[in-house]
């Protein structure tokens, strides 16, 4: 717990800095922010003994609303897959929801990247199409959210890729494991069922998808 805690503090830190006007300060600390958890979870990998639990979220969803954005809905997807989890969407009473299940570690190094990729996409959206309807700003948002998902799983790739053979084979059965577990976990407890496709304005989409590689991310 105390090591985790340390983890998102130094990440929020290193995050913050990326909100400076500087682009090349911000893309700095937010490479240096992904890469802090991917090396935490990396590392994590190799040093346990056993698997942490894979948890339901719902306690603590990502996000609580009347109306889901579908743009969030596809950022919380992204950032899930790419870090081991699963997102679900859920309704309580009036109030629609985002859930992650996985594990501890991994739901609060996602509600980190979360909080902060969602402001920096409303940013570019709105700095893109100050004119643009709803549609074509949700239609940015989903865009903007493919890329930087695309970018951090090549981030990730690489720094897998980059360990030595011995580690690299503990690490990749790690993640297999993980995954395994929390798709195990979804159908045992949960009726999920499949999502609608998402029709969206084309020239915001493509807008979106351009726009994603400002996101200062690691390469």
């Amino acid at each position: 717990m105390a090591d985790r805690d340390k983890l998102l503090d130094r990440v929020r830190k290193l995050l913050a800095l990326a909100e400076s006007p500087n682009i090349h300060e911000a893309a700095l600390a937010a490479a240096r922010a992904q890469a802090l958890i991917d090396a935490h979870r990396l590392q994590g990998l190799l040093d346990a003994e056993e698997d942490a639990p894979v948890v339901d979220g719902r306690s603590a969803p990502l996000e609580s609303g009347r109306r889901l954005r579908k743009w969030k809905v596809v950022l919380a997807s992204a950032l899930a897959g790419l870090n081991g989890c699963l997102a679900y969407t859920d309704r309580v009473g009036k109030l629609k929801r985002i859930v992650l299940v996985g594990t501890e570690d991994d739901r609060a190094a996602v509600g980190v990247l979360w909080d902060w990729l969602v402001r920096r996409i409303e940013w570019l959206s709105a700095t893109h199409g100050a004119d643009q309807d709803r549609r074509w700003h949700d239609a940015f948002r989903i865009g903007a959210a493919q890329t930087i998902a695309g970018r951090l799983q090549a981030s990730q790739d690489a720094g897998t890729a980059a360990l030595e053979s011995a580690a690299l084979v503990v690490v990749t059965a790690g993640l297999a494991r993980r995954q395994a577990r929390t798709a195990d976990f979804a159908e045992k407890h949960l009726n999920l069922k499949p999502g609608r496709g998402v029709r969206v304005d084309p020239a915001g989409y493509r807008a979106g998808l351009q726009a994603g590689t400002e996101v200062p991310l690691p390469e």
